[in-house]
């Protein structure tokens, strides 16, 4: 019961409705609203909701962190990587850019200079640059 009443709260309200909803939350119980989601047991509902509360309340932190996760490891999530860059080359990449280097330390330009090759990283590099 108390997940479905999280996820219908969640899932059924605008983003800036959530992130209203979060510092409210917030200013009441002194915890984030996105730490109660971690008591869900189902991890794929709880990493669902995780995340949408994440674009919620913090979109360029959220885009930055896809990011990062497309190209962490071994591989590249193309997908999430084009998905991110396409989209947000001509709104607001800058500002993804901005936050990328400040939670991971280097451009994004050279992380995907370092994950990728051949005509994708060219590619990409001009929708970055």
């Amino acid at each position: 019961a108390v997940v479905s009443t999280q996820s219908t709260g969640v899932t059924t309200r605008s983003l800036s409705h959530l992130a209203m909803l979060q510092e409210k939350y917030y200013q009441s119980e002194g915890i984030e609203l996105i730490q109660t989601l971690d008591d869900i047991s189902d991890h794929h509902v709880r990493d669902g909701l995780i995340s949408f509360m994440s674009v919620a309340t913090d979109f360029y932190r959220y885009c930055a962190d896809e990011l990062h996760n497309a190209m962490d490891g071994h591989g590249t999530e193309e997908g999430g990587l084009t998905r991110i860059i396409a989209t947000r080359a001509d709104k607001d990449l800058a500002t993804i850019k901005d936050m990328y280097f400040e939670m991971f330390g280097e451009t994004l330009s050279k992380a995907v200079q370092d994950d990728t090759s051949g005509d994708y990283e060219k590619t990409l590099i001009s929708l970055i640059n």
